[in-house]
């Protein structure tokens, strides 16, 4: 079984869950922004604007989102050759970007890599982070962790389900056009990875797992 609880914190909203139990929520989330309660819905359009003062959750600057990234390189074994990020011990720390700058359009980019595996401990708690840099309309982003395999359909929720996993609800694209002037989205996921097995992370606004915003995730 999978179950799942959401719960508000300080910095975003967190969706706790637990590949096999239910686990408290520890995430801790770059930026400032205040807690989201329950009840906000994936999907619907409602997060296809600029991040503005009514993002309730982590807001970063340009130098945030700079460090976000840096840090992410130190966390996990990257392996550009097999486009893999091999993570260790009981805790594990996953910085994601939805379209970093530089990078194609619908892509997550971890590490400095482009939809990577992403290869975890069985046991580990798992603290995922996913922070959208991208821009323009219907450049919102979010993330669910499903057993599904590609290819997806143009709306992938109607194949995935709601996923074992989610960062919700979708995250608005960056300010400004300007890359340095603008501020970015942020949320946090917290789970238990109980489950041995090959998932994937996929982004559920319509059309983009079609064209490709989706990659592996490894529990062994």
């Amino acid at each position: 079984m999978f179950r799942q609880r959401q719960i508000g914190v300080r910095a975003a909203l967190v969706v706790a869950l637990s590949l096999g139990a239910p686990v408290a929520s520890t995430a801790q989330m770059y930026g400032g922004g205040n807690g989201m309660g329950p009840g906000m819905m994936m999907g619907g359009g409602e997060a296809n604007h600029p991040v503005d003062a009514n993002w309730n959750g982590g807001l970063l600057s340009y130098g945030q989102a700079q460090t976000y990234i840096r840090d992410g390189h130190n966390q996990g074994k990257v392996n550009a050759k097999a486009n893999t990020v091999t993570y260790s011990g009981p805790d594990v720390t996953i910085n994601m970007v939805a379209v970093q700058p530089g990078h194609d359009d619908q892509t997550f980019e971890v590490a400095g890599l482009t939809n990577p595996t992403l290869i975890v401990p069985l046991g580990a708690t798992v603290h995922l982070t996913v922070v959208n840099m991208d821009y323009g309309d219907n450049m919102e982003h979010g993330l669910i962790l499903t057993p599904a395999p590609p290819p997806y359909p143009y709306i992938s929720m109607m194949y995935t389900g709601p996923g074992l996993v989610r960062v919700e609800p979708l995250l608005p694209w960056r300010s400004e056009k300007d890359v340095a002037q603008a501020h970015y989205a942020a949320l946090s996921t917290t789970f238990v990875a109980r489950d041995p097995g090959r998932f994937w992370y996929v982004c559920p606004t319509p059309k983009h797992a079609e064209q490709g915003m989706y990659g592996k995730f490894e529990i062994r």
